[in-house]
């Protein structure tokens, strides 16, 4: 038991140091680059994240499922005190705000709601990829100096169905000047397009990808653009303004952006004629959304008569470098050089071989102290790989692999935290059991040693009265921040429930390591605050 003074005073300034360090995590996957990582990462590390030491700390139930990202902003001022909240949406069109750290902290800090939302059965959709409500579905981005939330909720307005887009205060939910604002283009139908991909923030405006429920037509991979301030809408890209489809679905994955604040994404199946539209394909625009270059597999129009979309993974920048890397359903990871896309053709793109059997919906990009570059992947029904990338070059044998393999679809959604390039962890969210394409299944969160992912340190179901959290919330990464993780889940029934668990070092775990780098001194008037050791 630490009792010692000394201790106590160290103790204080450690936490305060760390708490005035807090990490946020603002937008789906973490960067503009999506790469899935937090890199800012000190509290949890392969050595401590483990049955004994690391387990569930809390769980908040909310009103419906949760496709989208967790989010959280540090240091919110929220009813006089401050916070560090974690933000999350469901299908019932809610927007919750919770304390990020406080497992007595029961209540939402705040909640808002838009209205009755569509639903599954509002037109013959002809599947079941979403079993129930489809209110918010792509992951909100937040802006913490304009203390702003952005999301888009789909709602009942009646006769028909508007899709509308909030601004709304970090603090309060309540909607800021100007929101919300109803999203319109040519050929926009609110109720057939699908606002899957997460939000962006980039250039001072807000854009707003788009994809389809079932490939359910007429439908359009829209792109739109908001100015951040005024919500005024200020540009539209239509990936098919003469023909049909060629959604920006990317399982949810938010378009990514390169320091130049031009726009990356990747279409599904569709019209294209090289020209004006253009399924199948990886697109670069430009920050007011005009086309600057674009890529199309050698066999798109296969890839779009047997419906293996090229965007199930959508784009992932390769920081430093000038690459973007992606894959579909097919399997096949692309490689290309972004100052040159080359249009259309395989031998167009720096390279491309089958990075794993079936679907590709997530991807993470680290570079490790140890290992390297690394890309990490885990596919529908296949296992897990690892793949190293040296210069403009991925070497096709993965480096690391693990024997398991997923049973259906759609594969595991990937996030890592790292310190820097050490003390690296793969969390993987995928379900327990059989396939999520048209049903809600048993979840787990595994996490893995990033520079060894043959070493599990933990997963949710070793513990399953302290960790299990539930059923699986289809493509939806785990957030990982400040020695906590948290993971989105569809609750406990098939449709109609939701909640999110929150998992960290448990309280009666090991004591925390020594302090090494401060010492405090005695004095006549008590104890001195620490101070550095050279």
């Amino acid at each position: 038991m630490y009792t010692c003074t000394s201790f106590a005073a160290v103790a204080v300034l450690l936490a305060s140091s760390y708490l005035g360090a807090q990490v946020s995590v603002l937008t789906q996957h973490n960067d503009l680059e999506r790469t899935g990582v937090n890199a800012k990462e000190t509290v949890l590390t392969p050595a401590n994240v483990n049955g004994q030491h690391f387990g569930m700390l809390f769980k908040r139930v909310v009103d419906d499922q949760l496709y989208t990202q967790p989010l959280l902003a540090a240091g919110v001022q929220v009813n006089g005190g401050t916070h560090d909240v974690v933000y999350v949406t469901t299908v019932n069109n809610s927007v919750y705000a919770f304390d990020a750290n406080a497992p007595e902290a029961s209540a939402p800090l705040w909640h808002v709601n838009f209205g009755t939302p569509a639903g599954l059965h509002d037109a013959e959709f002809g599947c079941l990829d979403i079993n129930g409500k489809m209110g918010i579905l792509g992951t909100p981005v937040i802006d913490v100096a304009e203390r702003a939330l952005y999301v888009v909720a789909l709602t009942k307005a009646g006769d028909g169905f508007m899709q509308r887009l909030h601004a709304l205060d970090l603090a309060t939910g309540a909607d800021l000047p100007n929101s919300p604002v109803t999203i319109s283009a040519p050929g926009f139908d609110p109720l057939l397009q699908a606002q899957r991909p997460g939000l962006v923030l980039a250039n001072h405006t807000i854009y707003v990808g788009y994809s389809s429920h079932c490939d359910k037509g007429p439908y359009h991979g829209f792109l739109l653009a908001y100015d951040q301030k005024t919500l005024r809408e200020t540009a539209v890209f239509n990936a098919t303004p003469s023909g049909q489809a060629a959604s920006i679905w990317q399982s949810g994955q938010a378009p990514s952006v390169d320091a130049q604040g031009n726009i990356y994404v990747v279409t599904g199946n569709g019209s294209w004629d090289g020209e004006q539209n253009f399924s199948e394909s990886f697109l670069k625009l430009s920050p007011d959304l005009k086309l600057l270059d674009w890529f199309t597999p050698t066999n798109h129009f296969d890839l779009d008569k047997r419906d293996i979309d090229l965007n199930s993974s959508g784009a992932t920048l390769v920081p430093g470098t000038n690459l973007v890397l992606g894959g579909g359903k097919e399997g096949v990871l692309y490689l290309l050089d972004r100052g040159s896309f080359g249009h259309l053709g395989d031998e167009h793109a720096l390279q491309h071989f089958p990075a794993t059997g079936s679907h590709l919906h997530s991807l993470v990009f680290w570079n490790s102290t140890q290992q390297g570059s690394l890309l990490y992947i885990w596919g529908q029904r296949d296992r897990p790989r690892v793949y190293r990338l040296q210069g403009d070059r991925i070497d096709p044998t993965p480096v690391m692999s693990r024997p398991e393999a997923n049973e259906g679809h759609p594969g595991a959604m990937l996030s890592l935290s790292s310190n820097g390039g050490r003390n690296g962890i793969l969390w993987a969210a995928i379900h327990a059991t059989g396939d999520s394409w048209h049903e809600s299944r048993p979840g787990v969160l595994h996490a893995y040693d990033a520079d060894d992912i043959g070493h599990e340190l933990w997963n949710s179901l070793e513990n399953r009265s302290r960790d299990d959290c539930g059923n699986y919330a289809k493509m939806s990464p785990p957030t990982i921040a400040n020695g906590k993780v948290y993971l989105a889940s569809f609750g406990t029934e098939n449709t109609g429930t939701g909640q999110f668990c929150v998992y960290g070092l448990l309280p009666d775990g090991a004591p925390p390591a020594r302090p090494v780098s401060v010492s405090a001194a005695k004095q006549s008037s008590g104890v001195a605050l620490p101070r550095q050791v050279p």
